[in-house]
This record gives structure tokens, C-alpha cells and sequence, in this order.
């Protein structure tokens, strides 16, 4: 029997709680809804959360754009709680571009360092 522990996907990187401010938008050509000014709550080499008040869906591919910097990339909505704040609905997205989106020399992921050798015994 699977438990929820091990379906879930494995993070690729660590997260840093880090204040980004973003503007976020769904990019379709048929798209009505506005550019949202947003903050991240946690970041990753891969990704970020954030809080919207947009109804993103899952699957949905976002532009985000870090505010005041000519720096944007795209990004695909992996998972949204169910829950709504006054503060706004939690967003994890997977950004789609090339890593280095962040800018941010990222602590080595503990899952990526090599394990000790082992001791042979007699």
C-alpha cells in the first residue's frame, strides 16, 4: 500500500524563505486576467511558493517577472492549497527556463552530498 510520504516526488533542490517581489500572469493569448503583484515565501533553484488571489489551475503555464528587473522566465503551476486566506491562495510553481532565474548562489542540497565511505571492519 502507497503512503503519502512516498508518492510524492522528490524535491530536486533545497528551499530558502526569501522575499521576492514578482508580478505573475498565465500566459494564454485568450488570457483576461491581469498582471498580479506577488511575493515569494520560499524559493528553490527550481521554483518558488507564492500567495495569489488569482484561481490559477495546475498545469497552468505562468510568465513571472521579478519586479523593477529586466528579468523574466515561464513557469508551470505544479500545486495550489485548497485553502484561501485574507493573504491569498499557496502556489508552488516549477520554473520551465534555464536554471540561475533567482540569481542566487543556492546551499548544496544535503540529498546531493556524497556519503561518507564506509569503514570495512575486521
Amino acid at each position: 500500500m502507497a503512503t503519502a510520504e512516498n508518492t510524492r516526488p522528490r524535491r530536486r533542490s533545497s528551499r530558502i524563505l526569501l522575499r521576492i517581489p514578482l508580478i505573475v500572469n498565465v500566459v494564454s493569448s485568450s488570457s483576461e486576467t491581469e498582471w498580479e503583484p506577488v511575493e515569494t515565501i520560499t524559493v528553490s533553484q527550481h521554483g518558488a511558493m507564492i500567495r495569489t488571489q488569482q484561481d490559477f489551475r495546475v498545469g497552468d503555464t505562468l510568465e513571472i517577472r521579478v519586479r523593477n528587473k529586466d528579468r523574466s522566465a515561464r513557469a508551470r503551476v505544479a500545486w495550489k492549497s485548497s485553502v484561501l486566506t485574507p493573504q491569498g491562495m499557496e502556489l508552488g510553481f516549477e520554473i520551465l527556463d534555464e536554471d540561475g532565474f533567482w540569481e542566487i548562489n543556492f546551499p548544496p542540497d544535503r540529498r546531493s552530498r556524497s556519503s561518507p565511505p564506509e569503514t570495512s571492519r575486521p
